[in-house]
């Protein structure tokens, strides 16, 4: 896992990002309670004196255009009651492309993401308090601002803490 301490090849991901993609015209779903902390989140956020606010700035702005989601864990009641998804690039997200997608996470207080894998590299960018973890190592808070980079196919997992957790996503191959 990488926090910040050493450089990770963000070069594809950044040449994807500079191109142009297509707008989608996605509109947005509400309906989820967690929801009603993306307000408070993002204004707590704004209060760091660190380039995240930019990204938190952006983030707003963008918000009334982000169709939010749920992952699927039906068994996990907290969890279904205290996260929600939105892609920003990608599919069904304020701009399609299929090289790159950009998506945030919000959660609950005492909320944890369950473990899980994929084939695309990750990067998150924490705009809030909260831990992540990869396979059985030792929960790791990267501050505000902070990255965590997860390798391809590494079991991953993240929680937030007293507080609601917000942070930026990026996948890429």
């Amino acid at each position: 896992m990488l926090f910040a301490d050493r450089p990770v090849d963000t070069s594809a991901l950044v040449a994807s990002l500079t191109t142009k993609g297509n707008a989608t015209g996605v509109t947005s779903v509400d309906g989820f309670p967690v929801l009603s902390l993306l307000h408070e989140t993002i204004e707590a956020a704004r209060r760091w004196p660190t380039p995240a606010c930019e990204i938190v700035d952006a983030l707003a702005a963008l918000g009334p255009a982000l169709r939010w989601y749920q992952r699927s864990e039906p068994q996990l009641a907290n969890f279904m009651r205290g996260h929600a998804n939105a892609i920003v690039i990608g599919p069904q997200g304020v701009e399609t492309r299929k090289d790159a997608i950009v998506g945030v996470t919000l959660m609950a207080p005492k909320v944890e993401y369950p473990s899980h894998c994929h084939p695309p590299q990750e990067l998150y960018i924490a705009l809030s308090d909260g831990e992540w973890r990869q396979n059985d190592s030792q929960w790791h808070a990267p501050g505000l601002g902070g990255l965590v980079y997860n390798t391809s196919n590494v079991l991953h997992g993240m929680r937030a803490g007293s507080k609601p957790l917000l942070a930026i996503w990026c996948l890429w191959n």
